[in-house]
């Protein structure tokens, strides 16, 4: 609600938009208080870019937690199904039969059989099965650990870059070389006041030369106005009014150099941050790629 200016205030779209943000926001605050139990939340910068992010987050979280239930139901399930399940008599007189006739080593591993063939989740319980899906679920598991170890560096690499950009932003808002001037809006409308002025000089220069131009046309040509001093007259108004056209051009350029900063001092130095912040983005970028190209052309 702190970008609404007083013309939105009239337009009705501004305003429903402003009021869905206010709801969004008061969702995500909610969502929050509840993970967060009681305990103090982060503080964070109440942007379009963060709500985004919050409402996404958000949202695979209750997905997760829907996935979650569904999963520790289908858990209770089969365990109820497991409990339930009566084995057949013969089974179990040949499991009896099987069991004593088995040595200890032999029970031994037949237990070791059935454990590894239970964990690893076969449906063939031969030493070839179990065999192949330790070497299958050993190469994830290897795999697995290499992403985890690259996914946490990479967090350290963010956390630390993160930190920089904030160090980096706090400089820029207090750096006085990048705030906006005190008399900067005076500046603006003095220069704005002047070029209105100069444009209607302009304006009443051009109409004197036309109106010299056109009495020196309809004029006999042994007419005074061809004399040498109407002549220098006329390139003196000339000049005055090039020169007048070029001051206008480059109050005209000054005036368009502030063009796309807001009147509101606080907004204007928002605004500057923001584009520097972005320009230094972009500038380590290049260097990144600079580097990279170098690196090949070595190579």
């Amino acid at each position: 609600m702190d970008n609404l200016t007083p013309s939105d205030l009239f337009s009705p779209s501004k305003a429903r938009q402003q009021r869905a943000q206010a709801q969004d926001w008061a969702q995500i605050e909610s969502w929050l208080s509840y993970k967060y139990a009681g305990r103090t939340m982060p503080t964070f910068e109440r942007n379009e870019e963060t709500l985004k992010v919050l409402r996404e987050l958000s949202t695979a979280n209750e997905r997760a937690d829907e996935e979650r239930v569904i999963q520790e139901r289908l858990e209770r399930e089969a365990l109820k199904e497991l409990d339930e399940a009566q084995p057949h008599p013969d089974d179990t007189h040949i499991l009896s039969t099987l069991t004593a006739a088995l040595t200890t080593p032999g029970s031994t591993a037949l237990a070791s059989l059935a454990s590894a063939a239970i964990h690893l989740n076969t449906s063939t319980p031969t030493p070839e099965t179990i065999a192949h899906t330790l070497i299958h679920q050993t190469s994830v598991s290897h795999s697995l650990s290499n992403h985890l170890t690259h996914i946490h560096a990479l967090q350290k690499y963010l956390e630390k870059q993160h930190s920089l950009l904030r160090a980096q932003l706090s400089e820029l808002q207090s750096d006085p070389a990048f705030s906006t001037p005190v008399s900067l809006q005076r500046q603006t409308n003095d220069q704005a006041r002047q070029t209105k002025h100069l444009k209607a000089k302009i304006r009443e220069y051009e109409d004197k030369l036309a109106t010299l131009s056109a009495t020196q046309g309809r004029a006999p040509k042994n007419a005074d106005m061809a004399s040498a001093e109407a002549i220098l007259e006329m390139l003196e108004q000339q000049k005055l009014g090039d020169q007048l056209r070029e001051r206008v051009e480059g109050l005209e350029k000054e005036v368009q150099a502030f063009a796309g900063l807001p009147a509101d001092r606080e907004a204007a130095r928002r605004e500057v941050g923001k584009l520097e912040l972005e320009l230094d983005t972009v500038r380590r970028r290049r260097e990144v790629l600079f580097e990279d190209l170098v690196g090949k052309g070595r190579v």
